[in-house]
C-alpha cells in the first residue's frame, strides 16, 4: 500500500467524515469485519437492527404508526425477518401520498438532509436521509470496490451524466484522486474528449453507467484500436442493466474486468463478487425479500420482485418497500463457494433503460431525462417515446405548480438537446401506463429505429 493510500484511509477519510457529519471510516472498519461473519451472525445482526427500526417507526413515524395500529400490530409482533410478512408491501405512491408522514418526527434537523431517488423509472421521489445512513451506504460501496482491488487513494475516473459544479465536490475529487468526466453529451466528439482525458490520467479504476461506457468503448476501439492506458485494474458499472453484449464490448476494449452494481432508495447495495461471480447485497444495511408475481411466472429465468426493508435510515424509513425492480436468484444448489456470507443473486432484471438516437447520431438515455426532471418539481412523472427517428413525445403528469412558462422552458430545453431534425412534442397527460413488468418505462424507442445504422 502506497503512502497516499495510507494518507487517504487514515487521515483524509476520517477528517472529511468529521467535516461532513458522517463516519464513513468507522463504518468501513466495521464492514470489513462483518464480511467474514457467518450467515447466522448476519441474521442475528439484521434481526436486532430490525427490532430497533420497527420500534422507532411505531413510536416516531406517523405513517407506520397508523399502519400498524390499523393492523393491530405492536413492535413485539415483529421480532425477526420471518415476521415481516405481517406488514403489507408499500409503494412509492403510498409514501408520496403520505405527505410527509413517512418521516421520523424525533430527529434533530441537523441529523438529516433532503435526498431524491434517481428517477430511473420515471418517478423521482424526495425523501430524507440521515447522515448516519448516508455514511453507512457510502461505506458499503467502498467495501465493494475493495473486493475488486480498489484501495482508498487509488486514482480513478468517474464518468457521469452531470457536470461537477459543486466546489465541495471538486475539492473531494481532488483529495480522493478522482478525475470527473461528464458524458452528458453522448456524441462522438464528446467521447473522443473523454477518451483523451482517460488516457492522460491513466486511472486504476473507472466508474460509470453501462451505456455511456459502451459508446465510449466503441469510440476508443474505432480511434485507437483499444484502450491505451497502462494502469487500469477494473471498471465498475451502475445505474442501468448491464447486458452481456455491452459487458463484452467494454471488457474487450479496455482489456479489464467489469464489475456491475445496483442500488435503490432504502435498499442494500448489490455488487458482483470476483470470488463467486454472483451479486452480493450489503445485508448489514437492509433486508431483501423476493416476491413472485405474474411477471415472474411468464419469464423463463423466473425473476422475483425485490422488496426492501431499511435498517439504517431513521429519517425516512423504507419498510417492505417495493423497489419495482426484478432479480434472478442463484439456485442454492448451484451456489459457488465464497468467503462472504451473503445472498447470491444471478442477475438484475430491472432498470433496463432504453436509448434514443437522433438523425445526427447523438444518443440520449434515461439518465439524461432523470437528471433534468429531478429539478423540475412541477412534473411528477415522465415518459419519453420515440416512435420515429425524427419524432419524440415527452409525456408528463404534472401538479398544480405547472404553468405555461414551465411548459415552454421544458420544450425549449429538449428542442435544443435533441437538435435539428427532431420534432419534440411535450405533452401533459393524466396517467402513464405500466409495462408488463409492472414498471413505468421512462424511455421507449421504437425497435425499428436502429442505433448503428
Amino acid at each position: 500500500m502506497s503512502f497516499y493510500n495510507e494518507l487517504t484511509s487514515k487521515v483524509i477519510l476520517p477528517l472529511s467524515g468529521k467535516l461532513s457529519g458522517q463516519m464513513i471510516s468507522t463504518d468501513l472498519e466495521m464492514l470489513m469485519q462483518s464480511q467474514y461473519w457467518t450467515k447466522s451472525q448476519i441474521d442475528d445482526y439484521q434481526n436486532r437492527k430490525l427490532r430497533e427500526m420497527i420500534s422507532h417507526c411505531f413510536q416516531n413515524v406517523p405513517f407506520y404508526n397508523e399502519l400498524m395500529k390499523k393492523l393491530r400490530l405492536t413492535p413485539s409482533d415483529i421480532r425477526t425477518k420471518e415476521d415481516l410478512h405481517k406488514l403489507p408491501i408499500v409503494t412509492k405512491d403510498d409514501l408520496r401520498n403520505a405527505k410527509g408522514k413517512h418521516v421520523g418526527v424525533n430527529l434533530p434537523p441537523k441529523s438529516y438532509f433532503q435526498n431524491c431517488s434517481s428517477g430511473s423509472t420515471g418517478e423521482p421521489f424526495s425523501f430524507l436521509s440521515s447522515y448516519q445512513a448516508e455514511s453507512f451506504s457510502k461505506a458499503t460501496n467502498i467495501r465493494a470496490w475493495y473486493w475488486h482491488g480498489y484501495r482508498l487513494g487509488d486514482k480513478y475516473v468517474k464518468l457521469s451524466m452531470n457536470s461537477r459544479s459543486s466546489k465541495l465536490k471538486q475539492l473531494q475529487d481532488l483529495f480522493n484522486r478522482c478525475k470527473y468526466l461528464s458524458s452528458n453529451q453522448l456524441s462522438e466528439s464528446s467521447f473522443e474528449a473523454i477518451a483523451h482525458g482517460l488516457h492522460a490520467y491513466d486511472p486504476l479504476f473507472i466508474r460509470g453507467y453501462p451505456v455511456p461506457m459502451f459508446f465510449l468503448a466503441e469510440v476508443i476501439a474505432k480511434k485507437y484500436g483499444g484502450y491505451q492506458g497502462k494502469s487500469l485494474l477494473g471498471i465498475n458499472t451502475t445505474g442501468t442493466t448491464l447486458h452481456d453484449d455491452v459487458r463484452k464490448k467494454i471488457e474487450d476494449t479496455f482489456h479489464t474486468k467489469v464489475f456491475d452494481s445496483y442500488s435503490c432508495e432504502g435498499g442494500a447495495n448489490f455488487t458482483e463478487c470476483p470470488i463467486c461471480g454472483a451479486y452480493h447485497p450489503s445485508e448489514e444495511y437492509a433486508i431483501s425479500e423476493f416476491v413472485a408475481d405474474s411477471f415472474s411466472a411468464n419469464e423463463a429465468d423466473f425473476p422475483l420482485r425485490h422488496i426492501t426493508t431499511d435498517l439504517v435510515n431513521f429519517a425516512s424509513p423504507f419498510i417492505r418497500y417495493d423497489t419495482q425492480d426484478y432479480m434472478v436468484l442463484k439456485d442454492k444448489t448451484k451456489w459457488r463457494d465464497c468467503t462472504r456470507p451473503y445472498l447470491q443473486v444471478e442477475s438484475i432484471k430491472g432498470r433496463d433503460g432504453d436509448i434514443l438516437v437522433t438523425p445526427s447520431g447523438k444518443y440520449l438515455l434515461v439518465d439524461n431525462f432523470a437528471a433534468y426532471f429531478e429539478f423540475v418539481p412541477q412534473v411528477d412523472l415522465i415518459q419519453v417515446i420515440q416512435d420515429k427517428i425524427d419524432h419524440v413525445d415527452i409525456n408528463m403528469v404534472v401538479n398544480s405548480g405547472f404553468d405555461d412558462q414551465t411548459h415552454r422552458k421544458i420544450k425549449e430545453f429538449w428542442d435544443l438537446n435533441f437538435g435539428e431534425g427532431v420534432h419534440v412534442d411535450v405533452n401533459v397527460v393524466d396517467t402513464i401506463q405500466l409495462s408488463s413488468a409492472g414498471k413505468r418505462r421512462t424511455v421507449i424507442r421504437n425497435p425499428d429505429i436502429k442505433l448503428n445504422d
